[in-house]
This record gives structure tokens, sequence and C-alpha cells, in this order.
């Protein structure tokens, strides 16, 4: 995912100054500053330098370590899952005052409103599936995340249903998915083909990848395979 840089949303829509610091010089945030992107998020306190001076007094700040480590759990998830750079931000003169040294006096977010998940957004639907909020990034895919959507598609896909098999190799056809088997009885989880199922092919019971099954019939089936494929081959 490409990051950008966080605070760029700023220029327009914030007050800016004549630039008054320089390259280098250590700064810290005034408080009562809060992220552009998330207001609920408050940047009063945070320190670094300057990186680098833009025009109309616009300046990218990059934090020091000790900012990092002291920077609110949430909002590193929601820089992770926007593809937001942490390390640095572009704020106005405005905002900053001189860093004079002494204990960093970080503002902490009083309450933290958490988006709703939208049944309408692919990423939302497969945060569903982890129980994760809007703030969580997607999972990799691994073992125990493969598990975890495992016993989601059990309870929620409706078989059998038919779906096309084989579009990738240049010869699509028609399958009827039977189940996705008992993992107790034979490993129906593979970190390299994702969750099998079972389906009836020319007359005989074959073990497919889900994530190669495309167009499957009916309802909740073809958004259920359509979330998963789309999560299986972009997170692993």
């Amino acid at each position: 995912m490409k990051e950008t840089s966080h605070g760029e949303s700023i220029v327009s829509k914030q007050k800016t100054t004549t630039a008054k610091f320089q390259f280098g010089e250590k700064v810290r945030v005034r408080h009562g500053i809060k992220d552009n992107d998330y207001p609920d998020m408050p940047l009063g306190g945070w320190a670094g330098s300057i990186a680098e001076v833009h025009e109309d007094g616009m300046v990218t700040v990059r934090w020091s370590t000790e900012t990092l480590d002291a920077i609110h759990p949430v909002f590193k998830k929601r820089c992770e899952k926007d593809g937001l750079e942490l390390e640095q931000y572009w704020l106005s003169g405005y905002d900053l005052e001189s860093d004079a040294g002494g204990p960093l006096e970080i503002e902490q977010p009083k309450k933290i409103t958490t988006k709703p998940l939208s049944p309408k957004d692919q990423d939302d639907r497969i945060r569903m599936v982890f129980s994760f909020t809007s703030n969580d990034p997607l999972p990799d895919v691994d073992d125990e995340t493969l598990d975890v959507y495992y016993q989601y598609l059990s309870k929620n896909l409706a078989f059998p249903f038919t779906a096309e098999h084989g579009a990738e190799y240049g010869h699509p056809e028609r399958v009827k998915v039977i189940g996705l088997g008992d993992p107790d009885d034979e490993p129906m989880i593979d970190e390299t083909s994702g969750i099998l199922c079972e389906a009836r092919m020319e007359g005989q019971i074959v073990t497919l990848p889900l994530g190669e099954l495309q167009d499957a019939k009916g309802k909740p089936n073809r958004q259920l395979i359509e979330d998963f494929g789309y999560w299986f081959w972009n997170w692993r």
C-alpha cells in the first residue's frame, strides 16, 4: 500500500503563516491542535525536528522516537489501514512552537470515535469476519486467519451451489460445490492454496481451492466467495 504524507490535506483547510522554523530545528505541536484526518486524535505535545520547509509556512516534521513510542495505538492502526506515513507530518508553522526540552506532554484522546463498519464496503465485510473495528487493517493470510475464515464460511455458505472454476487456466467449467469438508478428517486449509472445498466435477468428487472459484450462484454465496478471494490473493 502506498503511503501518503500525513497531514497534507491540512494545507487548504488550515491557516498558514510565514515559515519561521529552519531545517533541523526541534519543535513541538501546540496543545489543542488535532489531526485533520482523525479529529478525535489530538497532536498536542508531539515533538520532532523540521525535515523540510515548504512554501506558505508549511513544514514537514519528523517525529522523535519518544513521540512515536507515545502515540496512541488506535492512531497507529488508522495510519496503517489508510496507508498514511506515521513517522512524519505536514503542519503549518502556526501549529508549532520551539522545543525547549523537558519531558513530553503529549495529549491523548479523551473519546475515540470508531466509524461503524459498512456491509456495503468489501474491506469492512472482511473485518466483520474477524470481529475487527474500522480502525483495524485487514490481517495477513496465515494458518490462524485462514482457520477463522474457514469457521465463518462454514456457518454462512449455503451448500450446495454452483460456481465457475478454471477461468485462470483458460478452461472455465461449472462445478457443484458440496462442502468445505471436515478439517479433522483431512487438511482443508493450506497457506499456499487457502481454504479447500469439495466439489463435483465431471462426475467425480474433487478438492479445489475456494479462492479460485468465480461466479458463485445464489445469496450469500457470490459475495462471500468474492470477498474471500479478494482477501486471500491480496493479503498473502
